[in-house]
């Protein structure tokens, strides 16, 4: 195996160095470019996580209102079923019309 001269060697290192010149540049690029798409992940992840505890309490808020609507809705039930109970009694002391 024949063993390239020095010129040759010194042309060969020098191809070298510009292809890891050209390759780091190349990595740099790279690495810039996932610096500016993690900012950009970071950033919607944040949104995210907002929008997620304004979800939530919207949620709780909803919870309350669900609740206080059960009361409400139980409170009126009971009221209707005592009108029911008055108006049955104001029936019944009415005048029939068979004489009793």
């Amino acid at each position: 195996m024949a063993t390239p001269d020095l010129p040759d060697r010194v042309d060969l290192l020098e191809r070298l160095q510009e292809q890891q010149a050209r390759l780091n540049d190349q990595l740099i690029e790279i690495t810039a470019r996932l610096g500016d798409e993690h900012a950009l992940y970071a950033d919607a992840l944040a949104l995210h996580d907002q929008r997620l505890a304004r979800a939530d309490a919207i949620l709780a808020r909803l919870d309350a209102e669900s609740a206080r609507h059960a009361d409400r809705l139980a409170q009126h039930e009971a009221q209707m079923a005592e009108l029911r109970q008055i108006l049955q009694a104001i029936k019944d002391m009415l005048p029939r019309g068979n004489g009793h």
